[in-house]
């Protein structure tokens, strides 16, 4: 695996925030709807982007057109340092439809992406349902929801053995029987061979990507082979001489 481009591009509330050198992004996120945060590091940034950060609703790092992490800031703060000072800023995908408070009541007939539109709806978060694939069965009795917007979907969703991700799109459900492969990684594309991470978990580490969880990826390398579902996705990304990796821990389907 080579990436010599190491370049991250920051913007809160889609503006760009310049004025610095040196970044880094760690943070983990798993396949559901429950918020992980993220953490951008940025040394000595300029006074004027600092309150640009400081005042976001939200945050994106990119890496090229490729979105690492983007989500909600709950958080920003600065520190002083031997080398000057250091700006983190916390943030989570998600973070809005988990803070969300839902009292909904669904007649009987209903389907199950239906119902998942109309809890986003009262949600007043503005995300919308982006896909349903897969089984969607209509409810023969009528729920109740109340409590978490998050939680109140991924109940709904369970009613169809299905899971749901964010993007900064908006929410993608996964069915239970998966989905068709979309990428393949080879060999050159990895930092290393894949290793067994536990029963039918496989463990990928390559280049930092915005790799959308819930996508299906076989894996090639060597004489070896597998595919499966990309369920949790870790980033450690400095732009500088520290660490540059993604690893996804895949499900694997078949091998």
């Amino acid at each position: 695996m080579t990436d010599l481009n190491r370049t991250l591009s920051i913007f809160a509330d889609g503006e760009p925030v310049t004025g610095f050198r040196h970044a880094r992004l760690t943070g983990r996120d798993a396949l559901g709807l429950y918020p992980m945060p993220f953490t951008l590091r940025l040394w000595n940034l300029a006074e004027e982007e600092y309150l640009k950060l400081e005042a976001a609703k939200t945050l994106a790092v990119l890496h090229g057109n490729s979105v690492l992490a983007c989500g909600t800031v709950s958080d920003v703060y600065r520190k002083t340092i031997p080398e000057g000072t250091l700006t983190e800023a916390v943030f989570a995908a998600g973070l809005s439809l988990w803070e969300a408070p839902v009292s909904l009541s669904v007649e009987a007939g209903v389907s199950v992406s239906e119902t998942v539109r109309r809890i986003l709806e009262a949600s007043g978060t503005g995300i919308r349902l982006l896909s349903f694939p897969g089984n969607d069965p209509v409810r023969t009795r009528g729920q109740a929801f109340s409590g978490r917007a998050a939680e109140c979907v991924e109940e709904a969703l369970s009613a169809a053995g299905a899971r749901g991700t964010l993007t900064e799109t908006g929410l993608c459900v996964i069915p239970a029987e998966g989905l068709p492969v979309t990428v393949t990684l080879t060999e050159p594309e990895l930092a290393g061979a894949p290793a067994q991470a536990g029963k039918r978990l496989l463990l990928v580490r390559t280049a930092p990507v915005g790799w959308p969880l819930g996508k299906a990826m076989a894996v090639k390398w060597k004489n070896e082979s597998g595919e499966g579902l990309v369920t949790e996705r870790s980033i450690d990304a400095d732009n500088l001489e520290g660490n540059w990796q993604a690893e996804l821990l895949m499900e694997i389907h078949n091998s």
